[in-house]
């Protein structure tokens, strides 16, 4: 017998075939009009499974979002967007059929004349944030063109990421089809990224395993360690495993008081790590030669707070390499320990004294959820109890600055110490991941301008991380290990605020291009100069793409040499746009802070082999003033006019 979805699905190709598909969907707008105007509610259906069974083309997936009962945000004050037409209601004796409402697309004006939008996604009320300022939102024409993503089953499903993609509007399709806009998985197959159109972004790059990976990245911070010594000291020395086992044996016997960590290369969670100090007896030796992972120092002077250990989970967005781009969120997570720490080697087999793992430490029965100020007694300072302890196992950042204020220590200097952390790691990846750029699109000396049969360029591809970080006693920052997977889970009112509002500022930034079609039907998505414009190219690809290797550095000889206001006035349409874009990336970043391109960039460039013609375009214009230089009157006639500065 068949199942009802087998049913509903054979239902509609019999439809199909008999060419009733139109008369049904014409009917349905009728009696949905004809409800609205008597005030009676649509009909939902109570199957998730079935929601979209017979409003979508089959290769439709999702259903009703979560909170379905909650509508995307609308702007404040008129709206002068067209209004479908109404529709003749239906005969009497006809049936309205039921299904879901259809999703709303809300659209964010460019701050710059002329430039087209892209998609809002906000905050969904579950996660009870605060919603960013919707003052250049703009409701997209419920009749255009839907738009669509993509979600595998080779990552797990997060309700953060499901639920603003589709309160953003976005209906799920298979990845196959190839008619997303957003597609999240795992890395990009060969395939896939050659059939990539200028328009479709991704949540990986190819190769980031060099990052995640924990004796990649270990080998790509020890080169750069040996070329510029202490500047690069942002991680504890470590040796790779069997390989480098003789060097570390050496080390170990210099350094009888030191102690060590031993971790395996690809596993998380606190999956199979061992502390052990320099006396390490003869059979863990053998067995350490043996087996394949990274022994590290273990610092053994963290920050405490209220007697406990503790590290952070700094996200970061990093949306290309070439140029650099790379966003902090403001706020990330402070993991603790369940157990008071202790220096003596007798307890470096409590993991829930010397691992931050939440899970490790969740096991805990003293392990406490972060409520995030909901049923609190005291709602302003949810950070610690009466006795200095602390009240939950997590805190937020913003926490974490409030105790900071309180001890009188400086967090402002350690946020700049960690995101230098970050940018000197992020360039210390880029030659690997420039190969593997190369290599998945079957190029071999194309670098980052390397560009696929469909469209694929530098700027398809963008990823969140998650930096592991540790704090010492002197308030220096250690790198821990990067997540480029990192949980997106909503398991406390702290995680789902965090998380939610982070996944939609990041698909905000990253730049979700609508179709052509889907704002025309909105004008005032766009701000258009009083002389009037040509709608631009919805596959137009990132700034810069266009230009080959060789044409980017004979540019780049031209700038280096030169001031900042010189260059500036060298720049060339290919520069500005360059230049516009990433102002305009910025203007959208909601609670991410743009942590590079930065001014202070020049004292970067010495870790990169060569800088690239768009990184020193991107440097000059930071050091000729960066933001402030689109309030100059005297900018050349191609640059678009800035007509709104409030960042969104």
């Amino acid at each position: 017998m068949l199942s009802r979805r087998r049913r509903a699905f054979h239902l509609r190709r019999v439809m199909l075939a008999a060419g009733l598909w139109m008369k049904l969907r014409k009917r349905r707008r009728c009696a949905a009009t004809s409800q609205q105007s008597s005030g009676s509610p649509l009909l939902t259906s109570t199957r998730r499974d079935t929601v979209d069974t017979m409003d979508d083309v089959e290769d439709v997936m999702d259903g009703a979002p979560s909170d379905d009962n909650l509508d995307p945000p609308q702007p404040r004050g008129p709206v002068r967007s067209r209004k479908p037409p109404m529709r003749k209601p239906c005969e009497e004796g006809e049936t309205a059929p039921t299904g879901p409402k259809p999703r709303k697309i809300l659209l964010l004006r460019s701050v710059f004349e002329g430039r087209p939008p892209v998609v809002l996604f906000t905050y969904t009320q579950a996660c009870c944030a605060d919603q960013r300022q919707l003052d250049r939102a703009v409701p997209a024409d419920e009749e255009g063109p839907r738009m669509f993503y993509s979600h595998t089953d080779a990552v797990h499903q997060y309700n953060a990421v499901i639920n603003i993609l589709r309160q953003g509007g976005l209906y799920r399709v298979r990845a196959e089809t190839n008619r997303w806009t957003v597609l999240w998985s795992l890395h990009p197959s060969p395939d896939q990224l050659r059939r990539f159109s200028p328009v479709q972004r991704t949540n990986h790059f190819p190769g980031s395993y060099h990052l995640g990976r924990k004796d990649l990245i270990w080998r790509n911070l020890a080169k750069m360690q040996q070329r510029f010594g202490k500047e690069y000291q942002i991680t504890p020395q470590g040796y790779i495993l069997p390989k480098a086992f003789l060097a570390w044996d050496a080390a170990r016997l210099r350094q009888s008081d030191a102690l060590w960590i031993w971790k395996p290369c690809s596993q998380s969670c606190g999956r199979g790590i061992t502390i052990f100090s320099s006396d390490v007896p003869e059979d863990q030796l053998r067995d350490l030669a043996k087996k394949r992972g990274i022994v590290q120092r273990y610092i053994p002077n963290p920050l405490l707070i209220g007697g406990r250990k503790f590290d952070l989970r700094i996200y970061v967005v990093v949306l290309s390499y070439d140029p650099l781009k790379i966003y902090v969120n403001y706020e990330g997570l402070v993991r603790f320990a369940t157990e008071l720490y202790s220096e003596s080697v007798e307890t470096l087999q409590s993991r829930m004294m010397h691992l931050t793992n939440y899970s490790v430490n969740k096991q805990n029965p003293a392990f406490v959820q972060n409520l995030d100020g909901q049923g609190e007694e005291d709602k302003e300072d949810a950070a610690v109890d009466e006795s200095g302890q602390p009240r939950a196992s997590k805190w937020s950042l913003s926490e974490l600055r409030i105790h900071f204020a309180r001890e009188g220590l400086d967090f402002g200097a350690l946020w700049e110490a960690m995101k230098d952390l970050v940018i000197k790691t992020l360039i210390a990846v880029e030659e690997p991941l420039k190969g593997e750029w190369c290599k998945t699109l079957g190029v071999e000396d194309g670098g980052w301008s390397a560009r696929g049969p469909g469209g694929a360029h530098r700027g398809s591809c963008f990823e969140v991380y998650g930096f592991d970080i540790l704090v010492d006693r002197n308030l220096k920052p250690w790198l821990l290990e990067v997540n480029i997977c990192p949980s997106l889970s909503s398991g406390s009112p702290l995680d789902k605020r965090i998380k939610t509002k982070l996944v939609a500022d990041v698909l905000t930034l990253v730049g979700v291009h609508p179709p052509t079609a889907l704002w025309k039907l909105s004008p005032d998505s766009v701000h258009w100069p009083a002389s009037g414009a040509a709608f631009p190219d919805e596959n137009e690809a990132a700034a810069g793409c266009l230009l080959s290797e060789d044409g980017m550095a004979k540019r780049a000889l031209k700038l280096a040499s030169e001031s900042p206001a010189e260059a500036l006035a060298l720049f060339d349409e290919v520069a500005w746009e360059l230049v516009v874009e990433t102002h305009e990336e910025e203007m959208r970043s909601g609670g991410l802070e743009m942590a590079f391109p930065c001014p202070g960039a020049s004292r970067y460039v010495q870790y990169w082999g060569e800088e690239s013609y768009c990184n020193l375009v991107l440097r000059k214009w930071q050091e000729a003033g960066g933001a402030a230089i689109f309030r100059s009157k005297k900018l050349p006639p191609w640059v678009p006019r800035q007509v709104c500065f409030r960042k969104t």
